[in-house]
């Protein structure tokens, strides 16, 4: 399958008021896997040094905020990148089956293709490990995606981590993967979840319904950020 895509902003196929990430010290990628293209940011990398890798929430299919890429813009750490989902700045043949971005997102096809986009990166740059920073439907991805990975720990903000849940709560149709389906496997995996105190879309009782569900977990903690709704995230720093 030949891979065709155009980048957003320069050709608009999609709403005009998504927002593209801009700010200084990132150089802006494409990657193409098997099927797919994405958008990847990246500050400067050392090699052979653990990858800290945000992915962003979801969209229609762009976000109007890339809420990740902010959260990623305040990121002290050394290595971090920052990974759109499919269709998201980039426009491909695979696109026009809306289900990729609507309800097929989570689908194990699209966590695979994400995962290759991480192995190349990983490969590249010759990282032993990678922490997970996902946000909203990003945190789904990196949940699903962490027992696919050397991972050393998943970090969600305001993270979809029951889509069962959410769909039924959104009144929407979701057809893809589930973090629940697979949680005493994440229960090894070390894990933070940052949850906001006026989050009406990923209440609290969501993400701590999920850590509850886990059997013996290693170590996995939620974090409750009183002011913070489903999208304002501006004084949030990840350690």
């Amino acid at each position: 399958m030949r891979i065709r895509c155009l980048l957003l902003g320069v050709i608009t196929l999609l709403s005009a008021c998504a927002s593209r990430p801009n700010a200084e010290g990132w150089i802006e990628k494409t990657i193409e896997t098997k099927y797919l293209s994405f958008q990847v940011w990246e500050k400067e990398i050392t090699p052979e040094q653990k990858l800290r890798i945000y992915i962003e929430g979801d969209g229609n299919p762009t976000p109007d905020k890339p809420v990740a890429f902010e959260l990623a813009n305040r990121d002290t750490h050394q290595n971090v990148i920052y990974v759109s989902r499919p269709c998201q700045y980039v426009w491909c043949d695979e696109c026009e089956k809306s289900a990729l971005w609507q309800e097929e997102r989570y689908n194990a096809e699209i966590v695979e293709e994400m995962k290759k986009l991480i192995d190349y990166l990983m490969k590249k740059y010759k990282a032993p490990s990678v922490e997970l920073i996902g946000y909203d439907g990003g945190a789904t991805m990196a949940l699903l995606l962490a027992p696919k990975l050397p991972v050393e720990r998943v970090i969600t903000v305001g993270g979809i981590v029951n889509t069962k849940t959410y769909a039924t709560s959104q009144k929407i149709v979701l057809n893809g993967d589930n973090p629940m389906d697979i949680k005493n496997i994440l229960a090894q995996i070390s894990q933070v979840h940052y949850v906001g105190g006026k989050d009406k879309v990923v209440p609290r009782r969501m993400v701590e319904g999920f850590v509850d569900a886990m059997y013996k977990p290693k170590s996995v903690s939620v974090k409750i950020v009183p002011n913070a709704t489903h999208t304002s995230w501006e004084n949030l720093v990840i350690e």
